[in-house]
C-alpha cells in the first residue's frame, strides 16, 4: 500500500498534520510506503493580518497558538521554503523530519522563511548541508520540476488544499482526502485499506483466473 501526503511546509494545516504523518510512517512502515510530495502554494496573496486571523481560526481546531510572522505581506511566497526542503531531500535528508522541523521553525519559532536566504540558513542549520549545495539544488531543474510536478499531481487527484492525501492499496482500493489533518481520521482509513490488502494477500491468487 502507498500513502501519498501532499504538503506545503509553510501551511499551518500541514504542521497540524505532522503527527498524522509521523504516526502513519511509524505504524505502517512494514507494510506501506509513505511519500511526501511538496506542492507549494507559491505567493500567498495574503496580508500579515489575514494570515494572523487564519492562524487564530486554526487554533480553535488544532489547539496550538502558532506564529504567522513568516507571511510578511501579500507578495510572500512559500516557494523558497519548499524548495530548500526539496533540495535537502535531494541531498539525502529525511523528508518527514526536515519538513516538520522547517514548519516548526517558521510557525513555532517565528523564522521568516518566506525569504530565500532565511530558508536556506534554516535548512542548513537543520541538516548540516553546505549552503552553496542547497542553493544549487534549490535552483536545479530537478527540484524545480519536482515542485511543479507536486502541484500537478495534487490537481490530478482533484484536490487544491494542503494537506491532501491519496491512499492506494494493492487491491486497487483508493481513498482521497482533501484538507484533512487529524490522525484520528487518516489512520483508521489507512489501516482499513491495509487490512483488505492483507486479506487478499492471504487468500492468494484466484483459482478461476
Amino acid at each position: 500500500m502507498k500513502v501519498t501526503a501532499f504538503v506545503d511546509v509553510l501551511s499551518h494545516w500541514c504542521l497540524a498534520a505532522q503527527p498524522a504523518l509521523d504516526a502513519l510512517r511509524a505504524s505502517l512502515a512494514d507494510d506501506a510506503s509513505v511519500e511526501v510530495v511538496h506542492a507549494p502554494l507559491g505567493v500567498t496573496g495574503f496580508s500579515s493580518a489575514q494570515e494572523a486571523w487564519f492562524y487564530r481560526r486554526g487554533t480553535l481546531a488544532y489547539g496550538a497558538a502558532l506564529r504567522p510572522a513568516w507571511c510578511e505581506n501579500t507578495e510572500t511566497t512559500t516557494w523558497h521554503a519548499n524548495a530548500a526542503v526539496a533540495a535537502a531531500i535531494a541531498l539525502g535528508a529525511d523528508p518527514v523530519v526536515v519538513g516538520g522541523r522547517v514548519s516548526r521553525a517558521a510557525m513555532v519559532d517565528g523564522a521568516l522563511l518566506g525569504r530565500e536566504d532565511e530558508a536556506v540558513r534554516c535548512v542548513q542549520a537543520i541538516t548540516g548541508f553546505d549552503e552553496g549545495a542547497l542553493r544549487a539544488a534549490m535552483r536545479s531543474e530537478a527540484v524545480v520540476a519536482a515542485l511543479k510536478d507536486g502541484n500537478a499531481r495534487l490537481a490530478a487527484i482533484g484536490c487544491a488544499e494542503r494537506p491532501s492525501w491519496e491512499i492506494l492499496n494493492d487491491n486497487g482500493d483508493r481513498a482521497v482526502l482533501q484538507g484533512v489533518w487529524q490522525a484520528e481520521a487518516i489512520l483508521p482509513l489507512a489501516r482499513a485499506l491495509l487490512g483488505d490488502e492483507r486479506a487478499y494477500r492471504r487468500a492468494g491468487a484466484s483459482p478461476f483466473a
